[in-house]
């Protein structure tokens, strides 16, 4: 199969996902979803899927909306934050520590590129990168695997990043649980 194809059933096999989940939302409330789940269930699945569901773009988006609809619910959104934050926090570390380990390769193939993504940062002080890291993974619901791979190659301390990361993983998962709770009540 070609590159070409392949991406197409990629995009495909997306947008049947998105569509059969819209469907899905569309006959079944949130508060039935969660009735059928349980409360308590509701915060062990959502630090599942973050764990788990965080180490993909694909995948976060089913998260996210997970969140949604366990707080649209009635699931309790602070509790819904501290465990899928906690487990968007786990799943950065595993990826910060994978890219950690496989950079090492990387930076000795791509010497140009490490140079100047070094360069760049070293222009900045270490409190400003920790700021945008903190607003880039506390208020946008992007994937962090890019970030954590540019982190990881800059060779940034993790004791410096660790509170920054899990505190911006708290926050979005707040976030995004806050609007369900709003939209859905």
């Amino acid at each position: 199969m070609s590159d070409l194809a392949r991406r197409y059933w990629i995009i495909f096999f997306l947008l049947t996902f998105l569509l059969a989940l819209a469907l899905i939302l569309a006959f079944i409330t949130p508060e039935e979803i969660v009735d059928y789940v349980g409360v308590k269930n509701t915060y062990l699945v959502s630090f599942l899927l973050a764990v788990f569901g965080g180490l993909s773009a694909v995948t976060g988006l089913s998260f996210f909306a997970s969140v949604v609809t366990f707080s649209g619910g009635g699931a309790n959104t602070l509790l819904l934050a501290v465990f899928g934050g906690l487990g968007i926090f786990i799943s950065d570390s595993i990826f910060f520590f994978v890219a950690r380990y496989g950079v090492e390769i990387l930076k000795k193939k791509a010497r140009p590129i490490s140079l100047w993504l070094v360069s760049r940062m070293e222009k900045f002080s270490l409190t400003a990168i920790l700021v945008g890291v903190y607003i880039y993974v506390g208020f946008t619901p992007l994937p962090n695997d890019l970030l954590m791979v540019a982190l990881a190659f800059v060779g940034m301390p993790f004791k410096r990043l660790a509170p920054v990361l899990m505190a911006g993983s708290i926050t979005v998962v707040f976030l995004v649980a806050y609007f369900g709770e709003v939209v859905f009540q």
